[in-house]
């Protein structure tokens, strides 16, 4: 039995056990042509894989948190479904969040507490990212692209598998929406400048287009809460 079928059974058992509902989840992304739409504000730059693949440490020091707030999705952790509330209570604390084909087929976020976790999770499933493109890509869009609102309107800027911004600029903490790339393997944003914090990861061709929808836990004495990543992302990177 291969990685996804395991993992879809201990779901599907979870799920039979705890009833729990399904909620937002991530949608392919929608044919466009969109090209290079700069952040005029931000300078591009060539991100080392070595600056983003490293654990997150427990802290909480976002301003203005939405008291309360819980993501809607379950999250998958070493095989053991939890809601935002039980991952909190038990203080698991999480450093990368994954949404690709995997966690759409499955209607949940997977988690990783390490980033020896993520890697092996990468290798196992023949997703992990270079900084340097693949041969024998069909044509495709390789454009991520970032949107100033929910549902992919106002604003946006796009950014080419192996660049990335360290920081925004303008754009700090004003994403609401997403396209991921259709060529490279992965585009991933960072609660602070310089990929700092928490990871969100979101595989090749999909869209999240509320990210208000998602969060990262702190884990951070006292407060051990959850924050949205709804304008609260403020680095970004695409890789191959």
């Amino acid at each position: 039995m291969n990685l996804k079928s395991v993992m879809g059974s201990l779901v599907l058992a979870s799920l039979l056990s705890t009833g729990a509902a399904f909620a937002q989840n991530i949608e392919p992304v929608p044919e466009h042509n969109t090209g290079d739409l700069p952040n005029k504000e931000g300078q591009l730059a060539r991100i080392p894989l070595s600056k983003v693949l490293r654990d997150a440490p427990r802290e909480d020091i976002e301003q203005a948190p939405v008291e309360g707030f819980l993501p809607e999705l379950p999250i998958l952790v070493d095989g053991v479904l939890y809601t935002a509330q039980q991952l909190q209570e038990r203080d698991i604390h999480l450093s990368h969040y994954v949404l690709d084909g995997n966690s759409a087929a499955m209607s949940v976020v997977q988690g990783f507490r390490t980033t020896a976790e993520l890697t092996r999770y990468f290798q196992q499933t023949n997703q992990f990212p270079s900084e340097q493109p693949t041969t024998g890509m069909a044509p495709c869009n390789p454009w991520s692209v970032f949107f100033e609102h929910s549902w992919y309107g106002g604003a946006a800027f796009s950014v080419y598998p192996g660049w990335g911004y360290n920081t925004l600029g303008w754009w700090n903490d004003r994403i609401s929406s997403m396209w991921s790339t259709q060529c490279g393997r992965w585009t991933l944003m960072t609660e602070h400048s310089y990929f700092g914090g928490h990871v969100l990861w979101v595989g090749r061709a999909w869209a999240i287009g509320n990210m208000g929808s998602y969060g990262w836990y702190t884990g951070w004495w006292p407060f051990r809460r959850w924050h949205s990543w709804n304008d609260r992302v403020s680095s970004v990177a695409v890789y191959w």
